[in-house]
């Protein structure tokens, strides 16, 4: 059997939603229809509990973590009624919950995100920050590297097929390693806005992107195929996105 899986990195969703690009991937997704879908880690923002933002009390202003659990849920609604399997890596941000719990470990369990968003009861799986998760033969991670070579590093570091975001920006790499075998790492961009707040406007080296990957089940064997979103719009199967 031929499965298709949609994997959605970065998309950083806020108290106040989401970014244009993940809003196209969303109307995808409803005709798509992915059998499985990998959140990359980094689907959320959490704004609300950074440690970057500590004692910043204006940018703070207004913030609030109830809210940003709101849209995240909202969100994930919308997820499992047009995909089968969610899988949710847990990427840095989210990872910020334990930085937060160690100085303020009385408040546990109201940032516990797998709590609060209900992964479990939904049936999804929660993949811990670093941890590896394979799908046939490929392995999704949230990131490890953003060095200039981030791929060829993720690549000599799993020894395996990779596909991870964290960089914001697309790079693949191939060698032929165990017998001449190829393998290939995908690092994929993000699904965020170029110019977040804390980048004071200035627009970053991303790029908007996502990916499919389409895989035998009894094989394990699977085609990985990058999608870019450029100008707020894509095309994919003969059919303009935007």
């Amino acid at each position: 059997m031929i499965e298709k899986v949609l994997i959605l990195p970065d998309v950083h969703l806020t108290q106040k939603g989401y970014a244009k690009p993940y809003e196209l991937v969303k109307k995808f997704m409803k005709s798509y229809k992915p059998h499985k879908t990998v959140l990359l880690g980094d689907f959320m923002d959490c704004e609300a509990i950074s440690h970057w933002n500590e004692n910043k009390r204006l940018t703070m202003e207004g913030i609030r973590w109830e809210k940003e659990l709101e849209v995240a849920n909202r969100e994930l609604d919308y997820i499992q009624e047009y995909s089968g399997h969610v899988i949710y890596l847990e990427g840095n941000h989210e990872d910020w919950t334990g930085v937060y719990t160690e100085k303020n470990p009385g408040m546990g369990g109201f940032v516990d995100i797998p709590k609060n968003l209900n992964i479990f009861k939904r049936g999804m799986e929660w993949v811990k920050y670093g941890d590896l998760y394979e799908i046939g033969k490929m392995i999704f991670v949230h990131g490890l590297y953003i060095s200039i070579y981030h791929a060829k590093k993720h690549l000599l570091a799993i020894g395996d097929h990779v596909c991870y975001g964290h960089a914001h920006n697309a790079q693949t790499h191939q060698l032929n390693m165990r017998r001449q075998d190829p393998y290939m790492a995908y690092g994929l961009g993000c699904l965020c806005d170029h110019a977040p707040a804390y980048m004071k406007n200035k627009h970053a080296n991303w790029m908007n992107q996502f990916a499919i990957m389409e895989w035998n089940t009894k094989m394990g064997n699977f085609n990985l195929t990058p999608i870019n979103i450029t100008d707020n719009q894509f095309i994919y199967g003969g059919k303009q996105y935007k």
